[in-house]
């Protein structure tokens, strides 16, 4: 006899059968939901795939940039070598030599046509290669200069470089630094990548620099056309492509935002796919076995529940005509706990509304402390966008008050006036300073050059240079009465005679005498005393720093400056603090010089230019209470000021100073002014302002349509702004005089940048 399959539904007025249906009803879903969960498996590695190689490619790309930074940033250490600047090729070549020496690494000097002038490859003297490793392999949208893939012209192996822009005794070239593309597979050592996973470097046209498979047979092979393209594109993305070997992958590629390099990053579609069909068969053999054992489970269920089933249905007719229900076990729990709660279902119902209205009131006092905590961090967000919002607004009132003050001065005549207004003027100056220290709140300070007051500056420093040297140094100051400004960077000064009383603590070993003077010094045209050749004639400030250590001999004196030269034991000196003393003295349009003899010390002076500026004052806020006498100027200032009563009350006071002002209350207005043939001499914008155009976007403007006109910019926030990095700025409320000196320096023709 055959017996009828199990997979047959029978009558579905029976328990048995409303079971099965039950279970078809569930398993069904579950085998759709299998085969849903086969294609998402699939879908969800190749997600997680491609984009943990997305990752992989970015960070592989800042590798990259990082491994041409850090050669960049040798080439502009060894740039600032006085050897180079002075002509000096054979001595530069000595040190170039031992910066690579014992790497597959070369360093060039290349003049503008091309020409090698220097090849650490070959020995001073002999004919040099003509490199053509850059033509027409530079883009200049990049930070970094960086070539592609050539022959390096001594070895004839594939290599390539990176170069920074230098100044020979006034002629314009260029430093090298050559690699071997072998260095670029350290990349990949670096930072393994994942079985069957394929990375490749590429230069910027698309050629192989570094593979993980195979590199010494791809080494020098171009991508696959579909991957140019795609490239050519799109600094990022995937694209179904092959590989050179032939094979089907998903790649991932993404380009070096500083050299232009591009990583790829290979999926193998075979490895992929086999992984979503092995976790496909999975899901669905068990989805399989489940409805097997499932229905199994139901037939034997419907049963052994049949009958205890039937009785409970005759025990809930007879409880819905109002009789009592006896607990008579079945011996299935479920049907006696079905028959034990008709029993007790007012007693519980009774219960279970008591804790539901608990639970609501808990869920109530619950959501009241959500809104609560969320209402006080809303106020403290709107309190912090409050602060930063009126500090413009609230900077632009103290503005028009302390010009008014100041205009009220000169008007006063009587002396418990003038006593009012002083008390008026430092009352603006402290409400300036609590609006600075709000503000500082959490930001960090942009270092920048600006015009400083060394008398108040070195003594400030020195606190800090003796506890540096120690306390069995004696640290001595000697500052000029008359000591004139200079302009520089303050934090960069003060790095660099910290580096200097270092050095000199360690050639007293620890102990002895450091004497640091600032005084002023004029040379003459005809001066031949000059302390050192670059130095032009004119007035500076020297600021020297003197010890009584061992001295130096004349080599160590010639090298001083030379960056990396130590005459200290390996890993106590780099090298570079006398080329930073060096590289900051001549930033400034000034110089630093050596004089030192054996066994009676060494005094490094620099030679600072004169600044006819004025120095900011380290507490704005405080009043002397008499009245400055200013100064009289000329020229005509375009004043760009939204706020009217600061345009007006500005106005007012520099015309009372001589200058000639026309005012805009717009950056649009402005440039129309200038576009009609105003001829302004200097512009002076608030950067906050309404209109398309802010302070900083009228500079951009400016430089091209009047690359020559000054600006000076003017804002309540005390800040550098990064995208006008060269423009003089300052700091709302501000004195008039101050302002006035400022306009001044910016229309001096001295002060202007040199042209390129």
């Amino acid at each position: 006899m055959r017996h009828r399959t199990s997979f047959t539904l029978p009558r579905t007025g029976s328990v048995n059968g409303k079971l099965r249906a039950m279970v078809w009803l569930i398993v069904l879903p579950t085998l759709l939901l299998s085969v849903i969960a086969g294609v998402a498996v699939f879908l969800a590695e190749r997600r997680a795939a491609i984009s943990a190689a997305t990752e992989t490619a970015e960070a592989l790309s800042l590798v990259a940039d990082r491994e041409m930074a850090v050669r960049t940033a040798l080439l502009q250490a060894l740039s600032v070598s006085p050897s180079l600047a002075e002509g000096r090729l054979e001595q530069f070549h000595g040190e170039a030599l031992r910066l690579v020496g014992g790497t597959g690494n070369t360093i060039a000097l290349i003049d503008e046509r091309g020409h090698q002038l220097i090849n650490t490859r070959i020995p001073w003297g002999r004919q040099l290669p003509d490199s053509r490793g850059f033509v027409g392999g530079i883009d200049p949208k990049r930070r970094l200069i960086v070539s592609n893939l050539y022959l390096g012209p001594v070895d004839r192996m594939p290599s390539f470089a990176v170069r920074v822009p230098v100044t020979v005794m006034g002629r314009p070239m260029y430093l090298g630094y050559g690699s071997p593309v072998g260095a670029m597979q350290q990349i990949f050592r670096q930072q393994p990548l994942p079985e069957g996973w394929l990375g490749v470097v590429l230069d910027r046209e698309g050629t192989v620099i570094a593979r993980t498979k195979d590199p010494e047979k791809r080494v020098g092979q171009r991508a696959s056309a579909h991957m140019l393209r795609a490239m050519k594109a799109a600094d990022r993305g995937v694209v179904d492509a092959r590989t050179l070997d032939g094979v089907p992958v998903f790649t991932v590629f993404s380009r070096a935002p500083d050299s232009g390099w591009v990583v790829l990053i290979g999926l193998s579609q075979e490895e992929l796919a086999k992984g979503a069909w092995t976790a496909f068969a999975m899901t669905l053999c068990l989805s399989l076995l489940f409805i097997v054992l499932a229905l199994l489970l139901a037939r034997r269920m419907s049963q052994s529940i049949e009958m205890p089933l039937r009785r409970l249905r005759k025990d809930a007719i007879r409880m819905g005509r109002g009789g009592t229900v006896e607990e008579t076990p079945a011996g299935i729990e479920e049907i006696d706990v079905v028959q034990r709660a008709l029993a007790t279902a007012s007693r519980e119902r009774a219960g279970n509304e008591l804790r539901l209205r608990e639970e609501v009131e808990a869920a109530v006092a619950q959501t009241r402390d959500a809104q609560q905590a969320a209402l006080r961090s809303q106020k403290l967000e709107a309190l912090g966008r409050l602060t930063g919002g009126i500090a413009h607004d609230f900077n632009n009132l103290l503005q028009t008050m302390t010009t008014g003050l100041q205009l009220a001065r000169r008007l006063s005549q009587d002396p418990r006036g003038d006593a009012a207004l002083d008390a008026c003027q430092r009352a603006t100056g402290k409400a300036a300073q609590l609006t600075r220290q709000l503000l500082a709140f959490g930001r960090q300070q942009v270092g920048h050059e600006t015009v400083i007051d060394l008398r108040r500056q070195l003594p400030e420093l020195m606190a800090l240079v003796e506890g540096a040297v120690g306390s069995a140094v004696e640290v001595e100051l000697i500052v000029d009465d008359a000591l004139w400004p200079v302009r520089t960077d303050p934090v960069q000064l003060e790095l660099a005679v910290l580096n200097l009383a270092l050095n000199a603590r360690d050639a007293m070993h620890g102990r002895g005498r450091l004497i640091v003077s600032a005084h002023n010094r004029v040379f003459g045209t005809d001066d031949v005393a000059l302390p050192a050749p670059e130095l032009a004639a004119g007035e500076y400030v020297a600021v020297a720093v003197r010890d009584s250590g061992d001295g130096m001999t004349q080599e160590q004196m010639e090298r001083a400056f030379e960056p990396f030269f130590t005459t200290k034991p390996v890993g106590q000196g780099t090298g570079l603090g006398l080329a930073q003393v060096y590289a900051l003295a001549k930033s400034a349009g000034g110089t630093a010089a050596i004089v030192s003899k054996i066994g009676l010390g060494t005094e490094v002076t620099l030679w600072l230019p004169r600044s006819l500026g004025r120095a900011q004052d380290a507490n704005p806020e405080v009043s002397t209470g008499v009245a400055p006498t200013p100064g009289r100027h000329t020229g005509l200032v375009l004043l760009v000021e939204d706020e009217p009563s600061v345009r007006e009350l500005t106005a007012q006071a520099l015309e009372d100073r001589g200058y000639r002002v026309q005012t805009a209350p717009t950056a649009d207005h402005a440039l129309d002014l200038l576009r009609s043939g105003l001829a302004a001499d200097v512009v002076l914008s608030d950067i906050v302002m309404p209109g398309i155009r802010s302070g900083v976007d009228l500079v951009r403007t400016l430089r091209v349509l009047k690359p020559t006109l000054p600006v000076v910019l003017a804002s309540g926030h005390p800040v550098r702004i990064e995208e006008a990095p060269d423009v003089p700025l300052v700091a709302k409320p501000y004195d008039v005089d101050a302002l006035a000196d400022v306009l001044a320096e910016a229309m001096n023709p001295a002060r202007a940048p040199a042209a390129d």
